[in-house]
């Protein structure tokens, strides 16, 4: 409880300039919290295909989806920063794993690199990107980076419910852990 009236400060800034921003700019819009994920089903690092029931831990999941942790720094350090707070997350219940358009090949290479023991999923065709409507506009088919989403940050019940979301208008911005963490230790 102390570390979320700590965190408050943090939070109601959060939540202001969320309302803000809500106003001209919500990721995954379709998708408020309360509703339902659509069903996950994808590949991980190894090449298993995960669904969100054995992804879940005992409260739920962290899903984090980025653009790519071939090419994008901003995606590769947010991957650094969520091997550091994982475990952190498991304590509290909640599962991690992470969402981008790249090959198995680039995920297991990530997943070695960065020492992660979560899975790293491949939305393969951006099936699930464009099922949240978050696939990023700004690219045609063809190009190397179409495909990509706009990336964030979904908190998840064990049944798919979004529990929170975190998103940032500026791909070069992303959510502070810390937020999510303090969101997590509530439920």
């Amino acid at each position: 409880m102390s570390r979320l009236i700590n965190a408050l400060p943090l939070l109601l800034v959060t939540v202001f300039s969320a309302g803000v921003l809500a106003q001209s700019w919500e990721w995954a819009p379709d998708f408020p919290e309360g509703t339902q994920l659509p069903p996950i089903a994808a590949q991980d690092q190894s090449g298993t295909v995960r669904t969100l029931a054995d992804l879940s831990g005992e409260k739920g999941l962290v899903l984090v989806l980025s653009r790519s942790f071939d090419w994008c720094p901003y995606c590769i350090s947010q991957l650094q920063q969520l091997v550091e707070v994982a475990p952190q997350f498991e304590v509290m219940g909640f599962n991690v794993a992470t969402m981008t358009y790249d090959s198995l090949e680039t995920l297991n290479n990530a997943a070695i690199d960065y020492s992660t023991d979560f899975p790293l999923l491949r939305d393969e065709d951006t099936q699930h990107f464009s099922a949240l409507g978050i696939v990023n506009d700004q690219y045609e088919p063809g190009e190397r980076a179409y495909g990509i989403p706009y990336p964030g940050i979904f908190l998840l019940s064990p049944d798919g419910t979004i529990e929170a979301k975190f998103a940032e208008v500026d791909y070069r911005e992303r959510p502070d852990f810390s937020l999510v963490l303090a969101i997590a230790e509530t439920l």
